[in-house]
């Protein structure tokens, strides 16, 4: 089989060469991966092969054949149509004040000169052969009407419009929960096999390139480590660095189970309404269940995980038990202590015991304010951090950055000179600047590769081992939530359908969406062949 792209000795320099000597072919009909840390090179390899380097950024050597990549027409237009792009975020890509159908149309109009009416009834097919539900009505969405599935199947639509013969996909599911990876997923592998696309596919989760490659490139610091076929690969690495990367798949890293039966917070009958929409005179017609009827107990000490799909009531639970929102019903009970979100007193002492971590490393911490500075900061919210001078604060900031794994000198830099896991490390260390004794952790490491998330979640047993932390870690990644939880919830539409341990809930599952659940793991999945 002759390859329908290939790539010799290609050579990106922005600064300085970033991408080196990299070769690869794509085949018509299969998938070749591109897996590696961040910043090992892949998406920079990608963008290049697309044509769609920065002005920054040159391709110093190297060849690219097999399809004509994006050209430039005098008005800065893209012309080219055999090679396309899915990128991670469908909603950075997505114009959020153009409706979904006119983004997807206006591609076709450029590229093959269809008139308004041909354009629609083509985003119309499109839409369909992508399994975008009621395709008519989707046409006249806006992005923020679409759930993150649906906006990358527009995204996919948008890519196959003018019928390429390449696709690439930029980590098309690594912000999408398990099931809905997995019906997209599953989308590309049918939309691939029935157009007989070459598809390179950029990735961190080895599991998921197991399930739908057949040949497989391994990247490093802008060069390739290892390549051959994706089984081959993966089963038997030869390069130091596959194995580690293959090594860093989340294991179970807690152990003990409960160390207390002593209730530390209690949610009772919690729920959370809010109106969507109303009649002529103002009167609630329908109403949303963000958070519906929950109920539970984390004892002190003790590791809960919270699964589930995304919009299942998950962050807004989290937000409940913390205060940042006033349920509609229930309570949270923290000590035996109704929370009383109106006394300002005791909610504030309530914070400083109970610390949130949240996704997003760097919208948590100030741009302009030093790491030490924001970290003595919080040391000062308590009573004993009140007493201590500014030299000795210091000096907390400085051991809790040990704590977290990093140096001394990290205090004097700025949120910016840090990457996604050492920001997540001071998150942390600011969270414990306060001495919490209940931590609630909302998709903490998402957004890391799974190497550096290895370490945070070694990094986070360790310090609720030494500080006998209890925590709710909040996550739609399962090998997560079995890697660091004595017991696991299963919500699904603002309830809580199924609890109990961590090895009942994985091993027997009682509940069908559950089973769903665990099903949809890329583990599980087999695409390819």
């Amino acid at each position: 089989m002759n390859p329908i792209l290939q790539v010799k000795n290609l050579t990106v320099a922005f600064d300085k060469v970033v991408v080196k000597d990299v070769c690869f072919s794509v085949y018509p009909g299969q998938t070749t991966a591109i897996v590696g840390e961040s910043g090992s090179g892949k998406t920079v390899t990608s963008t290049a092969v697309m044509g769609l380097l920065p002005p920054s950024g040159r391709i110093i050597s190297g060849e690219i054949t097999g399809v004509n990549r994006l050209d430039y027409i005098k008005n800065g237009s893209p012309v080219g149509t055999e090679i396309s792009m899915v990128f991670q975020d469908p909603m950075s890509s997505l114009n959020p004040s153009m409706r979904v159908g006119s983004q997807v149309g206006e591609s076709l109009r450029v590229h093959l000169g269809l008139n308004a009416r041909e354009a629609t009834q083509k985003v119309i097919e499109l839409f369909t052969e992508v399994e975008l539900p009621s395709p008519r009505e989707t046409l006249n969405k806006y992005p923020h009407e679409l759930s993150g599935g649906q906006k990358q199947r527009v995204m996919i639509a948008m890519a196959l419009a003018c019928e390429p013969s390449v696709l690439v996909a930029d980590e098309p599911t690594t912000a999408l929960d398990v099931t809905v990876q997995a019906t997209i997923l599953n989308l590309l592998q049918k939309l691939q096999k029935e157009r007989n696309l070459g598809v390179l596919f950029i990735s961190h989760d080895l599991e998921v390139v197991r399930s739908i490659a057949q040949h497989v490139i391994v990247m490093r610091f802008g060069e390739i480590v290892e390549q051959g076929l994706c089984l081959d690969v993966l089963d038997s690495p030869s390069h130091p660095y596959t194995i580690e990367l293959i090594n860093s798949r989340p294991k179970k890293i807690c152990e003990g189970g409960v160390r207390s039966h002593q209730s530390l917070i209690e949610v009772k009958n919690l729920g959370l309404e809010f109106t969507t929409s109303r009649n002529f005179w103002g009167n609630p017609t329908k109403r949303f269940k963000a958070v519906d009827d929950v109920s539970f107990i984390i004892n002190t000490g003790e590791r809960v995980g919270i699964v589930g799909e995304s919009g299942c009531g998950k962050s807004t639970l989290g937000l409940l038990m913390l205060g940042l929102e006033k349920p509609s019903k229930g309570e949270v009970v923290w000590k035996n202590k109704v929370l009383n979100v109106e006394d300002e007193k005791s909610m504030k002492e309530f914070r400083r015991e109970a610390q949130p971590v949240f996704q997003d490393p760097f919208s948590a911490l100030n741009p302009r304010m030093k790491i030490g500075k924001a970290i003595c900061e919080a040391i000062r919210q308590t009573v004993e951090g009140k007493k201590l001078s500014s030299s000795q604060q210091l000096q907390e900031a400085k051991s809790l950055l040990l704590e977290v794994g990093l140096q001394e000198e990290d205090l004097e830099k700025f949120p910016s000179s840090f990457s996604g896991g050492m920001r997540q490390r001071i998150v942390l260390a600011r969270a414990l600047a306060v001495k919490p004794i209940f931590l609630i952790l909302d998709e903490s490491v998402a957004a890391l590769d799974l190497r550096i998330q290895s370490q945070i979640l070694e990094l986070l047993s360790e310090i609720q081992k030494n500080r006998s932390l209890a925590y709710l870690f909040i996550s739609h990644d399962l090998d997560v939530i079995r890697a660091v939880c004595d017991r696991v919830l299963v919500m699904k539409d603002g309830r809580i359908i199924e609890e109990g341990s961590t090895d009942e809930v994985f091993n027997s599952p009682v509940d069908s969406y559950t089973k769903h659940l665990l099903e949809s793991r890329p583990g599980k999945l087999n695409f390819a062949s």
